[in-house]
């Protein structure tokens, strides 16, 4: 089983390398002039969502998961890996952003994707009408939390183990190694993503990452307080963050300085403090997570 983390491991941190030297070459590069919301201060590649997806895809092809239910989970991630990469083309900055279209393609994504997901066999238990909601909403909860280096990459990568955890315990290999692969991809793109980070995985990165949080969810969505918890820090501060706009009358697509990571750093922590912190308190929903599939 090792090797359903080596593999897409390898691929990450071996792609990572070429694509900053390539973003260099071409100028694809996050620049923080001009948008008050960037806080890096070197312009930086954002291309690291094509390593995790690479790595993620190839070793699907690899382990020879290629049965017609899993082209379309391969579908579902190509949706919105387009998706994010188009944004990260199109809308790097926040003054070139329109959230009406942009809405539209995020509803319109996670409705495909979620369709995708069904036909692959992977339903929400119940209400099938869920999934779109969840993919939506953990896509941008994802999102949100890549404003910080290493932030993103870190609080997936603890609630794939959680589900690491539940696909041991219910004896679901399958889970198992996919979560494996999940895992695998994230490390590889970690090993340049802490801070100060070489590389960002981009909307891309994000958005793909969210989507696997929500493929496992749903799988999950018959033990609903177990996969809330275990999907965290993400989800509550996501969810709280929208609201917050929503209630002062902003779109939820202007993006603020408010999360949870940034009022700590306002707080005076370090980057590196705030980040353990983060992982942390991931660790304890995660915990919970476990425990409530257990006992629940």
């Amino acid at each position: 089983m090792i090797f359903y983390f080596l593999i897409p491991f390898l691929i990450s941190a071996g792609l990572i390398p070429f694509l900053i030297s390539l973003s260099k070459k071409n100028n694809m590069l996050d620049f923080s002039e001009g948008d008050n919301l960037k806080i890096h201060k070197n312009p930086t590649s954002f291309l690291g969502g094509l390593a995790i997806f690479s790595a993620i895809i190839l070793s699907f092809h690899f382990f020879r998961l290629t049965e017609l239910s899993f082209v379309y989970v391969v579908f579902a991630f190509l949706i919105i890996f387009l998706l994010g990469l188009w944004d990260d083309f199109k809308w790097k900055h926040i003054s070139s952003r329109k959230p009406y279209l942009k809405f539209f393609f995020l509803v319109f994504c996670s409705l495909a994707s979620a369709l995708a997901l069904y036909l692959a066999g992977i339903k929400f238990y119940l209400f099938p009408f869920l999934a779109p909601l969840y993919i939506f909403v953990l896509i941008n909860a994802v999102n949100y939390q890549d404003g910080m280096d290493g932030q993103a990459g870190v609080l997936f990568l603890i609630s794939i183990i959680g589900f690491c955890v539940l696909g041991i315990i219910s004896g679901n290999n399958f889970i198992f190694s996919v979560c494996l692969i999940f895992s695998g991809a994230v490390v590889g793109f970690l090993l340049y993503n802490f801070p100060p980070a070489k590389i960002f995985m981009g909307d891309s990165g994000a958005y793909l990452l969210g989507l696997a949080l929500a493929l496992l969810a749903i799988f999950f969505s018959k033990d609903i307080i177990s996969h809330l918890f275990i999907i965290g820090l993400p989800l509550f501060d996501g969810v709280y963050s929208n609201l917050r706009r929503l209630l002062s009358g902003k779109s939820i697509f202007w993006g603020d300085r408010e999360h949870f990571y940034d009022k700590m750093i306002n707080k005076g922590f370090s980057v590196k403090k705030t980040l353990f912190i983060s992982a942390l308190l991931q660790l304890f929903f995660v915990a919970v997570g476990i425990l409530a599939y257990i006992y629940v």
